[in-house]
């Protein structure tokens, strides 16, 4: 009795992996036919294809016999799993040079040994312990990257855990063929290879799910970056950055914390542009952003708010360290050099501090601000200029 059910619950899981998987192609070929074609589900379609044809041949185990399929599903196991840690780690942002030629050699060993120990050793649960081993090499590296070295959002966190319980789960199954005297009796191996594939429907079960939702993470954070910054200088975008500072304004205010608002402005940004192009325009942008966030703090704001306007926002900054600050970023776009070759400019900045706990609204700083730029370019520009104006006046 107990035989039969490992059986048809072996059967039960072969059928179950199958149409797991058919679905699972049917459903991204579906979902890719109205959506732009990328290399990364590409791979993970053409994995999930040689996974159906693996379960094919092993529900067809018992007519085409082992002598066919074992060698014929080692090597497409190996290349399922090679294919499909690509897929992985190209979301991830993972893939290397280094990563394909680890892959690459681990795959051809995998299957040289596998076949050796198949000619030499014709043992099926040591053919069966032997793959799982090659298995947990190939899931390794994806683990730690999700389990350790990631970004670590929730979703990579918990796909880490899992990956290290399949691991954990397939080592101990290959150490109970390797070490336990009962695997050579007439009813482990059945137990032992129904455990196997328990735990392959586990890992496929994972990886599809896992490729999925990271997927659709990754929908949802580049849609985000690209709602929250500016997409030719990577800094935040005018809608982002009045979101966080009215949001920082009053919490500086209800700690009666001093702040410092900044405008700046690329003084003739339009003579750059007319004279060297709208490519070197931008790359004069680029370089503006990176050399004034190179100069600010973690809990400073800085954003984009249009054409070669740029606003700032100092925590924790009164008039003398707001000042200090506006000619350090006024003296570091000095002597700019793009692409090797000199290409001055300079900013004229327009600059209001908040002393009180007053909570001021943010287009009254802006607007005091840009009196204040205004006056820095009536005055020859290269310059920095503070509002005369007090807030809680306007």
């Amino acid at each position: 009795m107990s035989l039969i059910a490992v059986h048809l619950d072996l059967n039960t899981l072969l059928v179950c992996l199958f149409f797991g998987n058919l679905f699972t192609v049917l459903l991204v070929i579906a979902y890719r036919s109205r959506q732009s074609k990328d290399r990364t589900t590409g791979l993970f379609v053409a994995a999930k294809l040689l996974q159906l044809v693996i379960v094919l041949l092993l529900m067809q185990e018992d007519f085409l016999g082992l002598r066919f399929t074992l060698p014929l599903n080692v090597l497409l196991s190996l290349a399922a799993g090679t294919v499909e840690a690509f897929s992985l780690l190209k979301l991830l942002g993972a893939y290397s040079g280094r990563v394909r030629t680890y892959y690459f050699s681990l795959a051809g060993l995998s299957a040289l040994s596998l076949l050796l120990i198949y000619i030499l050793y014709p043992d099926k649960p040591l053919h069966i312990a032997s793959a799982t081993l090659s298995g947990v090499l190939f899931i390794v590296y994806p683990a730690y990257i999700l389990g350790i070295k990631g970004k670590k959002t929730p979703l990579q966190e918990m796909m880490g855990l899992l990956y290290g319980i399949v691991i954990l789960t397939l080592l101990g199954r290959a150490a109970l063929t390797f070490y336990t005297p009962a695997a050579r009796n007439s009813f482990a191996p059945e137990i032992l290879q129904t455990l196997y594939y328990i735990g392959v429907y586990l890992l496929m079960f994972l990886g599809t799910s896992g490729f999925m939702l990271l997927s659709r993470e990754q929908s949802y954070a580049e849609l985000e970056r690209v709602a929250t910054f500016d997409e030719l200088t990577g800094i935040l975008n005018r809608r982002s950055f009045v979101q966080r500072a009215r949001s920082k304004i009053a919490d500086l205010a209800k700690g009666n914390i001093p702040f410092s608002f900044l405008l700046l402005d690329i003084d003739h940004f339009k003579n750059v542009n007319d004279t060297y192009g709208h490519d070197t325009g931008d790359k004069v942008l680029g370089d503006f952003s990176r050399k004034i966030q190179g100069q600010l703090g973690d809990s400073d704001l800085f954003g984009r708010f249009g054409g070669e306007e740029f606003a700032v926002l100092l925590h924790c900054s009164d008039e003398e360290t707001s000042g200090r600050t506006a000619e350090q970023l006024r003296r570091c776009v000095l002597d700019a050099v793009i692409d090797g070759i000199p290409m001055p400019y300079t900013v004229s900045i327009g600059i209001i501090t908040v002393h009180s706990g007053e909570r001021v609204p943010l287009n009254t700083l802006y607007r005091l601000s840009d009196a204040a730029l205004y006056q820095a370019k009536q005055q020859g520009r290269n310059r920095v200029v503070r509002s005369r104006e007090t807030p809680g006046s306007s």
